[in-house]
């Protein structure tokens, strides 16, 4: 021992009882961390309220983007801010199986829209969150997906979603209708302009149709529409009626060109947009938003004959969600109706 210093020898002694505590050490930790007794001294995080939703699976999907393939997922939550403050903004990562971050959407708790809202301290509703991941992690059309999620709240504080099983969506295959497709470069004028608007619609109603509440492009404030018993006035959603609360950008593109246009051009506008209604052409799913047109142009008793013999009957939604617009402008554009159309409609 001579020559060694006492910090020498006692440097050693540490160095020799670290490297036989350090496995013990990290056995005890792992140990703690799997123990379901929460002792009292041992910090809590606060945590988020969240499980799937009631009514919505989690499903993925392959898409198309650009030329590449991907794979997206849709989860679909019941979220309750039991934190002790408001969530007035989070991200949502995707831990497993990518690593990626995705996007969300919240329903507001005070209305029926949907967008980035704040949700108080103690509410509840619904979160949608998505995510693109790459299609090579997907092992075939029919496995299911299981996933980890993390959202990291406004104080950076993250909570985990583990084992989310995502099914592939199942889309009901039915027998194709053999539609007639139209060639817009054979077209000329105010009718090509026309017909390429709608064009643009029937691709807008393919990636959202229904979903969430949607229809196509248009918007309208969401919420239970009332009708009218038997010697009863009409009720309403709302208590004013507002041009702004039935809208679709194409269908102002059309409205804008028609106001433009000279008067023969006004007649083949109509009448471009008359002929397809119809179920035996690609254009009856759109059918609602060339209702709207025409209620824009004052000209939407036109469209109802159509509706009723071209459109009854079709094997899909045209017909209904035509109607369903009529229902939409009832209810929230309803001072635009005279007596005459409220009993044709």
């Amino acid at each position: 021992m001579e020559g060694l210093s006492w910090a020498t020898i006692i440097n050693a002694i540490t160095d020799f009882v670290k490297t036989i505590l350090k496995p013990l050490l990290k056995i005890l930790s792992w140990l703690y961390s799997k123990s379901p007794v929460e002792l009292r001294w041992r910090k809590q995080k606060p945590k988020l309220g969240i499980i799937p939703s009631t009514w919505r699976n989690h499903v993925w999907e392959l898409r198309k983007q650009g030329n590449e393939n991907i794979v997206v997922l849709d989860t679909s939550w019941e979220i309750t801010n039991s934190l002790p403050y408001n969530l007035t903004t989070f991200n949502v990562c995707l831990v497993r199986p990518q690593k990626v971050k995705g996007s969300w959407m919240v329903k507001d708790v005070k209305s029926q829209y949907w967008g980035h809202y704040v949700i108080p301290k103690g509410y509840t509703t619904e979160l949608n969150a998505n995510f693109v991941i790459n299609p090579r992690l997907v092992k075939d059309k029919k496995s299911s997906i299981n996933a980890e999620i993390e959202i990291i709240d406004p104080i950076n504080i993250s909570h985990n979603i583990k084992d989310i099983v995502i099914e592939p969506l199942k889309r009901n295959i039915q027998k194709q209708d053999k539609l007639t497709i139209e060639d817009v470069s054979r077209l000329s004028g105010v009718e090509k302009s026309v017909v390429s608007v709608l064009k643009n619609e029937i691709e807008q109603y393919k990636t959202r149709g229904r979903r969430e509440g949607r229809l196509g492009t248009v918007e309208w404030p969401r919420g239970t529409i009332e009708y009218r018993g038997m010697d009863e006035k009409i009720k309403y959603l709302f208590n004013s009626s507002s041009k702004k609360n039935v809208v679709a950008e194409y269908a102002d593109a059309i409205v804008n060109l028609y106001k433009k246009s000279s008067k023969e051009d006004q007649q083949i506008i109509v009448k471009s947009l008359l002929h397809r209604i119809d179920k035996k052409t690609e254009y009856r799913n759109i059918a609602y938003l060339i209702g709207l047109i025409l209620f824009e142009i004052n000209s939407i008793e036109l469209s109802l004959p159509f509706a009723l013999k071209k459109l009854q009957g079709d094997k899909t939604n045209g017909f209904s969600d035509f109607l369903r617009l009529i229902d939409f402008l009832l209810a929230f554009r309803y001072d635009e109706f005279d007596e005459d159309l409220l009993d044709l409609s």
